[in-house]
């Protein structure tokens, strides 16, 4: 008999995987027909497909102080990309802007990859390679759309990564739940 545990972590890794699976199967076909256009709408529907599934392994996991985590791992990550894009002014390969630097798509990748490698990883140790391979497949994509340079998007992977690790733990002193009036925060340590 499988347990209510195994279960949840089942749901968890098939519901992943066929996500993944839809979002490249869906884009990847195009993207080869014609490169540069299509590679941009890969990575994406890629960056979505990432943060999509970490927050659909919170949510199976009914994980509320992984949810917050989540949230401030996302948040922080564009909040820096923006910052630096602002001050930086680097002209995209393309010349559709000055916002090539860091790559705001493999920032969240790799914010989103990390942290469910940080806060799942240990139970679905299969994913954790899918997952970081989407996210270097969506660096990947930034710079055959023309987009991003390896700098760039070499930056954001960086960024992403340790911000996810910055804001995420396995095993949170920090829990959020709603109140009557709004949300309450609890935080907890063992001595």
């Amino acid at each position: 008999m499988i347990s209510e545990e195994k279960m949840r972590t089942l749901n968890v890794v098939v519901s992943g995987v066929l996500a993944l699976f839809i979002t490249v199967a869906a884009t990847l076909q195009p993207a080869l027909a014609q490169p540069q256009k299509n590679w941009d709408k890969l990575s994406t529907a890629l960056v979505f497909g990432l943060a999509g599934g970490a927050e659909l392994a919170t949510l199976s996991n009914h994980d509320k102080p992984g949810q917050f985590e989540l949230i401030k791992t996302m948040a922080s990550t564009l909040v820096v990309v923006e910052g630096l894009k602002s001050v930086v002014h680097a002209p995209r390969p393309d010349g559709s802007g000055n916002d090539s630097f860091p790559s705001g798509h493999a920032a969240l990748a790799f914010s989103a990859a990390t942290y469910f490698d940080i806060r799942y990883g240990a139970e679905n140790r299969v994913l954790v390679p899918v997952a970081y391979g989407a996210a270097a497949l969506t660096a990947a994509a930034r710079v055959r759309a023309d987009k991003h340079r390896f700098g760039d998007v070499a930056a954001g992977a960086l960024i992403g990564f340790g911000l996810a690790h910055v804001f995420t733990d396995p095993e949170s002193p920090i829990s959020a739940y709603p109140t009557g009036d709004g949300v309450g925060l609890n935080y907890a340590r063992r001595f």
